[in-house]
């Protein structure tokens, strides 16, 4: 079984603003290894309880999604997630201070998971029927073989979908900002 990736009680003042001058964000849609030997630079402009936040092991972003030290530390020694994840530096600036060792999440495979034969959605834009679409609902296909940690959807390349024994091992390890 596939899951989507889903955000859970994550409050909107967390949501982190994205520099997108050293990688940008179509890129890092790109499903590609990149070259970034700078981290990312993502900024909270609200002031926020850092304990509370810094509690989160996922963070949104208008830009990539991107991990704690927490959990990249937990994933660094898991192979098929490397495999489909490129884990690149980070640095979150929350109430004027710095803090690094956080991980964008630059996702490296691309699936086809999405069954259009039992989903509901129109194209974005009328004039392009086999372009980008907006999703009604949402049918995973059944019975995959794809062997996969952490995907892109082929059919709407925003969507994040993880396996079943990711999705296990976030709930072993209590990863908190996901449902």
């Amino acid at each position: 079984m596939i899951y989507e990736l889903m955000i859970d009680n994550y409050p909107n003042s967390y949501w982190f603003q994205y520099d997108s001058t050293k990688v940008d964000l179509y890129e890092l849609l790109q499903c590609k290894e990149i070259q970034s030997n700078k981290p990312l630079i993502f900024k909270l402009e609200k002031k926020v309880s850092e304990k509370r936040l810094l509690s989160y092991d996922i963070y949104f972003s208008d830009g990539p999604e991107f991990i704690s030290p927490r959990l990249a530390n937990l994933l660094s020694n898991n192979q098929d997630f490397l495999h489909d994840v490129q884990l690149i530096e980070a640095t979150i600036i929350v109430n004027g201070r710095s803090y690094s060792g956080y991980k964008v999440l630059n996702i490296l495979r691309l699936i086809s998971c999405i069954d259009m034969n039992k989903s509901e959605y129109e194209p974005i834009l009328d004039d392009y029927p086999d372009g980008p679409k907006k999703f009604y609902k949402i049918v995973f296909k059944e019975n995959m073989n794809e062997q996969f940690c952490m995907a892109r959807c082929k059919e709407s390349i925003g969507r994040i979908v993880i396996s079943e024994s990711l999705r296990q091992f976030f709930i072993k390890n209590k990863v908190k900002g996901i449902d």
